[in-house]
């Protein structure tokens, strides 16, 4: 990949290790994607004489930074490396001081940047105020740093999240035998990719029908893993959502938000009081709970990376939206025949031909496959 010439000011001779220890930020910042919100997961690898001196990834809940944690584990070692970021570090005083002023403190003698911030509050300060204090820096822009913090620039540029949506069908893509009867369609291999998808995520999307038909649990169950900052999350117009279903019985130990209405608070005022009683959180909004509705209510509450694991309705609405920025499309060999419930109906044959798709791969996950396909939503990265 070819480096792209670094802005105007201090700039430093690019070294061919470059992109190798920026990569490996990336990959320390994907460790706690899901779990940083409405922060960036953002990684970071101090490097001195060639030698990596610390690592660190944005702590659970989004503070301290990663810079920050990186020069501690550093310490006076930190004086003359090399800071690989894999985003810009931010300039501006919030719960904790700029990490920009932490790096010059620490004497960091570069900083190598894998994306720029677009929060306004930092937006290039950051860059500018190392270069004014002498420090050289480099900007990558490396499509993976960017791609690695595309939630945390939707939500300050545009005031939605990035999108993933999952749907797990049989070959003939219906989600539910004609009897309702078969609770899993795919394979263990396939649902065990699905909570990976879950443990990248912010929150988990689903409606209300799919809550009264399955009564899904909606947390990551893979093995040594905990992921207690996933939200699930129901859209439920009319406040139907039971008492008795598992995102309301566990509510205490994962966070359980109900999307309504104030006609469904309305009519189901004491419902609704014994669901805050049980600690479910009831975000209200006015109109159709539109998918562009939910998203941005999402978004204001600080969620950046959304799962939807809806039925037909909630799926057909946000694709049709142009929401969803990748879909995973798991499928079973078995046939269910046109008795079976849809999984996306109408929109079967644009899920295959829309223009506005731009990748586009097959994942074989034992005996199922997983589709993935990469689409062009209405939002630039």
């Amino acid at each position: 990949m070819a480096h792209v010439a670094p802005r105007m000011g201090n700039a430093s001779t690019m070294h061919p290790t470059d992109t190798q220890f920026l990569h490996h930020a990336i990959r320390i910042g994907m460790r706690h994607l899901g779990r940083t919100w409405p922060n960036p997961s953002v990684g970071c690898v101090l490097v001195k004489d060639g030698q990596v001196i610390a690592t660190a990834a944005t702590a659970e809940t989004g503070r301290p930074h990663a810079e920050t944690q990186a020069l501690e584990q550093a310490g006076e070692r930190a004086r003359g490396a090399t800071a690989y970021v894999t985003l810009e570090p931010c300039a501006h005083h919030g719960v904790t001081p700029p990490c920009a002023r932490a790096l010059i403190a620490a004497g960091i003698a570069r900083v190598v940047i894998g994306a720029h911030d677009h929060d306004p509050r930092v937006a290039g300060k950051g860059s500018a105020m190392l270069r004014e204090a002498g420090i050289a820096v480099d900007d990558l822009e490396l499509p993976n740093a960017a791609a690695l913090h595309r939630g945390f620039f939707r939500r300050v540029r545009h005031g939605l999240p990035e999108v993933l949506m999952k749907l797990a069908t049989s070959a003939d893509g219906h989600m539910a035998d004609p009897a309702a009867q078969q609770r899993w369609i795919t394979g263990e291999t396939a649902r065990m990719h699905g909570h990976t998808l879950r443990n990248q995520v912010d929150a988990v999307l689903t409606g209300i029908g799919t809550v009264l038909a399955d009564d899904p649990l909606l947390t990551v169950r893979l093995p040594g893993v905990r992921h207690e900052r996933l939200v699930r999350v129901v859209a439920d117009r009319s406040l139907r959502t039971p008492l008795e279903c598992q995102l309301v019985r566990t509510a205490e130990q994962q966070a359980s938000w109900i999307i309504t209405t104030p006609e469904g608070v309305e009519r189901a005022a004491s419902h609704a009081t014994d669901l805050r009683e049980r600690g479910v959180k009831l975000l209200v909004l006015e109109g159709d709970l539109t998918a562009e509705q939910l998203a941005r209510c999402l978004t204001s509450e600080g969620i950046t990376r959304v799962l939807v694991e809806g039925g037909p309705k909630l799926s057909t609405a946000f694709l049709k939206a142009r929401l969803v920025d990748r879909l995973y499309w798991y499928r079973s060999t078995q046939l269910l025949g046109k008795a079976g419930q849809p999984a996306i109906g109408a929109l079967d044959s644009a899920l295959i031909n829309a223009a506005e798709r731009r990748g586009h791969r097959i994942l074989p996950l034992a005996a199922d496959t997983c589709e993935l396909i990469e689409y062009r939503s209405c939002l630039p990265d």
